[in-house]
């Protein structure tokens, strides 16, 4: 009675279109691998917009108009069909989903079968992208991919991301692939590193312009084979997006999608902190813990006994209750807040100063698109907005973007058309490590009321009120004074012309001529101002960006023809002309004279530079394919690139692939083969470069930052008048290109009618001729010398499975897994160099050392034996008896590389109802949490809450026994504060963590509601970042410092990842 019920309902709301002249036409759906009726498929003659559904034995009767001879039918899940017109019809409709695609877009644009490519090639489509209301690429790609690390550096609005294919190319150079979306080479990399990213705030990249709901398609092309065509630029892959253009639709009406979602954030991970001790530190002299409302320890006493402190507690006489405490008993002296003007006796409490710092953010994403194809041609355009905001206050991020796409066929020899896409983007962001805003909310002490008391003092917003030294800011005065902030107005698109003539020559002949020109433009500017009293000084401002316009004209010709009948070929000759041109600027102030104008006129020290490059690339290109019976294919590429940021004489640059796939389930003996569906092995090699950036000697002005100016300040200026002096920089003049050989091997199978596929790759790239700064000694006259040196080398297994578990009319049930290993080691470094610095502090360091896996992090470390066993102090008169020794000289300390990485997609469908989810698994790797290791140093940890309990080190002594000596305890009250604050504290591998995760990246439910009339709507709710379990303790590991390649393998009171809740609506009509 149910489906009966739900049946006549659904036939009311739709009704039935009827004219004077019609015929009645009935039939039967259903669905094509078992024949089930498929109950409620929609059935509309096309043209209209009112039809008829199956009832629940699948079939359906309906009058149609005279005049209109097709139907449409659909159901959720399955591919539509269009039948024509007629009586007794039964209609077999297939699952949308995971069909073997015939065509996938390649290298220029090139459209070829899947089947015929001898490299690996991973596709996501729309839906599978951005199920989760994603503002951010990197974000919507993760857990999605073999082969290709994604390491964001947290979850901040505008965070960077880095995303590497299997493995580095370079030392210290760019590790990033190349974005080509809609035919157009466009820039994706920060334009400004985060340096040592030991200070400051992140810079985005340039991805962030790249709005996840106007993709239609992305291919990654993940070997150089797969890439070479794009020459020099593409050593590090290629990531090609397609966006929504009408091809796909059926001629027609305009089709409208309308797409909206809110979502929630909150800290991923919150850290656990002790709340039973006071701020202070442990006193020798009186043999006891003591409070210290200045101190940025917390190994003080106990909270609840801070009223009978000698000096501050409300029990004992003493000069701030003038020796009388009948006043102030149960209360304690806080004189932060007799600073603020408030009462500064107060109870004692414990805050929770993390969870009242963060708040919950908010994001809005919404989107809407008219798409048509037309008889001659397809149109589609696009404008969606963006606005976050973090769950760090004065941190959000806002995003405008519009698009349109044009493709027009003039007549049946000539095609044109255009796409481009206009975005603005504007970023607030809060700094990191050293000057980070987040170092005085997870030092604070649980018994200091951080929210509560002001960050100022009343009469002077600028003298900073904390409860320790201004080395960090206030973090409610820093988010309300110190800015820093990104903005960007940008538009990339291209223009093309078509040509195909109609040559009578044959059939199987067909020549095509393209030509091409795009632009790529923007500019971005970036405010970093810490405001008069950051840190208790005068302040500076630096305002900063960039200009850049990228010209891009690409011309090809394509020629394909049938040598004989089994026997096909296709060739293709091109030119690529691609031009930068840039210009950045720094204007910086130091020292405003008074706050609250925080411009550079105000201060009392200022400088301003700027420096303009142009770079050309030219590259002439080929490509010859052949196939042989459909089974055997053959592709041969070679292209010369000539480029002007190499020297005069070393600047062209030939680079070949080869690749072949042989289909072995073409054989005779393997056609039809109830299981085996599809069987494929492939191999192919490449050779691909990455141009460096050589400069002839040239003479320079000293710059000022951190209060010096650098190298020989001495010359500039001297009575005011400014000089110049040789760059410290040298350059060979013999420089070339990092060489990168590539070889891949692997086979695609598919399993039972298509519904088990296997993928399976190994690929190896040798790089070598990298190019790095070689230091140079003083005597030089030069710091470093930019030259060819060193090796690196990758191995990379990838495997992708993907299934159908169920699959019938009403309920669908997919599953898929990616996997991948890889393994960076580095082979060589210029004679003389053992390691290079790629980041951090004096110590820890991220480095490139021979022998090692790429990067590693460098630091003091544990004493070890023989063994490697950690080895104690022995010494009975030391302060540190019992307690961890530290090795001499610094050394290796964490290998970053995880032992894999997995991702895991599923997706459910019964009826209306789907459910997707994405998990990732990291298992291996380690990172460098400086966080963690200075909250056990401040004693505000939940680690270091035990401090009463006796303990034994876990370490040996030097003749091997395990060691014994006992530290703790009443009689040894110092202890704790001893070990972690001088001993654990002093040790970078103290702070080296597993990196090994596991969390649900995203999990989506989604209703897709009866068709009313036009339009259909569905609405859903998502959860992003969710359910971790991670091995490192208190935070994220995906939480990291830098834009570059130190990113994802170092943390230092970094931004945090957040966790999103939400739900939104699409309607299209």
């Amino acid at each position: 009675m149910k489906k009966l019920f739900l049946l006549f309902f659904t036939l009311c709301a739709i009704s039935l279109q009827a004219t004077a002249q019609s015929r009645s036409v009935s039939g039967t759906v259903v669905y094509a691998d078992d024949g089930h009726p498929i109950i409620g498929a929609t059935i509309i003659p096309k043209g209209l917009t009112q039809g008829t559904i199956t009832d629940i034995d699948g079939n359906f009767r309906l009058q149609v108009p005279d005049g209109i001879n097709t139907l449409v039918v659909s159901y959720v899940g399955m591919q539509s069909q269009e039948v024509p017109v007629g009586n007794d019809l039964k209609i077999a409709l297939q699952n949308s989903e995971h069909q073997i695609d015939e065509v996938v877009v390649t290298a220029l644009g090139m459209r070829r079968d899947r089947k015929g490519l001898g490299y690996a090639a991973q596709d996501l489509k729309a839906n599978e992208l951005n199920k989760a209301g994603t503002t951010s690429l990197a974000d919507a790609l993760q857990g999605k991919l073999a082969g290709v690390e994604i390491r964001p550096s947290s979850g901040m609005p505008g965070a960077s991301s880095q995303i590497v294919i299997r493995g580095a190319r370079s030392f210290t150079g760019n590790n990033m692939p190349l974005y080509v979306v809609d035919g157009m080479p466009i820039q994706s990399t920060a334009d400004f590193s985060t340096g040592q990213s030991v200070s400051g705030t992140d810079i985005a990249n340039r991805t962030l312009d790249l709005d996840p709901n106007e993709i239609e398609s992305i291919n990654v092309l993940k070997g150089q084979a797969a890439a070479a065509l794009y020459g020099i630029r593409a050593s590090n892959g290629v990531i090609v997006i397609t966006t929504r253009s009408g091809k796909g639709l059926k001629q027609g009406r305009p089709t409208i999608s309308f797409t909206t979602n809110i979502s929630a954030e909150t800290n991923s991970r919150m850290p656990e902190f002790q709340t039973t001790w006071a701020q202070g530190y442990y006193s020798t002299a009186n043999g006891q813990q003591m409070y210290s409302p200045t101190s940025s320890m917390s190994w003080g006493p106990r909270i609840s006994e801070l009223p009978n402190d000698p000096v501050y507690g409300g029990n004992t006489p003493n000069s701030f209750n003038n020796q009388d405490p009948s006043q102030t008993q149960g209360l304690y002296y806080v004189p932060q807040r007799a600073q603020a003007g408030l009462d500064p006796w107060v109870k004692p409490g414990v805050y929770h100063n993390t969870k009242d710092f963060f708040k919950t953010g908010f994001t809005f994403n919404t989107s809407i698109n008219v798409s048509q194809r037309l008889e001659k041609g397809n149109y589609s355009f696009g404008i969606g907005t963006a606005n976050q905001n973090g769950i760090v206050p004065s941190t959000g991020m806002t995003r405008y973007s519009a698009r349109g796409t044009v493709e027009l066929n003039l007549t049946d020899e000539w095609r044109t058309g255009f796409s481009g896409n206009f975005v603005r983007t504007n970023v607030d962001k809060a700094p990191t490590a050293n000057s980070g805003v987040l170092a005085a909310v997870y030092g604070s002490p649980a018994s200091y009321d951080l929210k509560g008391i002001p960050y100022a003092i009343p009469q002077d917003p600028y003298t900073q009120i904390s409860f320790r030294s201004l080395t960090f800011n206030n973090p409610y005065w820093a988010t309300k004074n110190n800015k820093f902030n990104e903005n960007t107005h940008r538009f990339f698109g291209n223009t093309f012309i078509e040509y195909t003539p109609n040559i009578n020559w044959s059939d199987d002949k067909k020549l095509s001529v393209k030509w091409q020109i795009g632009t790529d433009s923007y500019t971005s500017l970036y405010k970093d101002l810490y405001e008069y009293g950051t840190q208790g000084q005068a302040g500076s401002i630096k305002n900063y960006g960039v200009t850049n316009n990228i010209f891009n004209s690409l011309f090809t010709a394509n020629y394909e023809m049938d040598l004989m009948e089994d026997l096909q070929f296709a060739a293709m000759l091109g030119n690529e002309v691609n031009q930068e041109n840039k210009r950045t600027y720094e204007d910086y102030g130091q020292s405003f004279n008074f706050g609250g104008n925080p411009t550079i006129q105000n201060t009392t020290i200022q400088s301003s530079t700027w420096e303009r490059r142009r770079v050309r690339t030219v590259g002439f290109f080929g490509s010859i394919s052949l196939t042989w019976k459909d089974q055997l294919f053959l592709n041969i590429t070679g292209r010369n690139d000539i480029v002007s940021s190499m020297p005069r004489n070393n600047r062209s640059f030939f680079y070949p692939s080869v690749s072949l796939a042989y289909v072995l389930t073409e054989l005779e003996a393997l056609k039809g083969n109830p299981i085996l569906s599809f069987a494929k092995v492939r191999g192919s090699f490449a050779q691909v470069g990455q141009a460096g950036t050589y400069y002839e000697n040239y003479y320079y002005s000293p710059s000022y930052s951190g209060g010096f100016w650098t190298n020989r300040p001495i010359i500039y200026p001297i009575g005011g008048i400014n000089a110049f002096e040789s760059y410290p920089e040298l350059y060979d003049p013999k420089l070339k290109p990092q060489n990168t050989n590539s070889y891949e091997a692997g086979f695609d199978v598919r399993l039972f009618n298509n519904r088990l596929s296997i993928d399976y790759t190994f690929s190896r790239q040798n790089i070598k001729n990298q190019i790095f700064p070689v230091p140079l000694a003083g005597s030089t006259g030069a710091s470093q010398y930019m030259a060819n040196g060193g090796k690196i080398h990758t191995n990379a297994h990838e495997i992708i499975i993907s299934g159908q578990a169920i699959n019938t009319a009403d309920f669908t049930w997919d599953i898929g897994m990616n996997w991948s290993f890889i393994r960076n080691m580095v082979d060589e470094l210029a004679p003389g160099v053992e390691n290079i610095f790629l980041g951090g502090f004096v110590t820890p360091q991220v480095r490139a050392g021979i022998g090692d896996t790429y990067p590693v992090i460098y630091g003091t470390a544990f004493r070890r034996d023989d063994q490697g066993r950690i080895l104690v102090d022995e010494n009975p008169n030391s302060k540190t008896y019992g307690m961890p020794l530290t090795a001499g000289d610094p050394k290796v300390i964490a290998k970053c590389s995880p032992d894999f990485v997995m991702g895991i997609n599923t997706s459910l469908r019964y009826k209306r109802v789907s459910l997707s989810a994405t998990f990732s698994w990291q298992h291996g790797g380690e990172m460098y949490s400086g966080t963690n290791g200075l909250l056990d140093l401040y004693g505000v940890s939940k680690k270091t809450e035990n401090r009463t309990d006796a303990f034994v080190y876990p370490g040996y002594k030097a003749d091997g026994t395990p060691n014994d000596i006992v530290r703790g305890g009443a009689d040894d009250p110092g202890a704790y504060e001893t070990l972690y604050s001088d001993v654990l504290g002093n040790i970078n591998e103290y702070s080296v963590h597993d990196a090994s995760f596991f969390k649900m990246r995203d999990l989506t439910v989604k209703y897709q509601l009866p068709k009313i009339g036009w339009f259909d709507i569905s609405v859903f709710a998502f959860a992003r970042n969710v359910l971790i379990w991670a091995k490192m303790p208190n935070f994220d590991p995906e939480s990291s410092q830098g834009n570059n390649n130190m990113g994802g393998v170092f943390e230092q009171f970094s931004m945090p990842q957040t966790s999103s809740y939400g739900g939104g609506l699409s309607v299209t009509f």
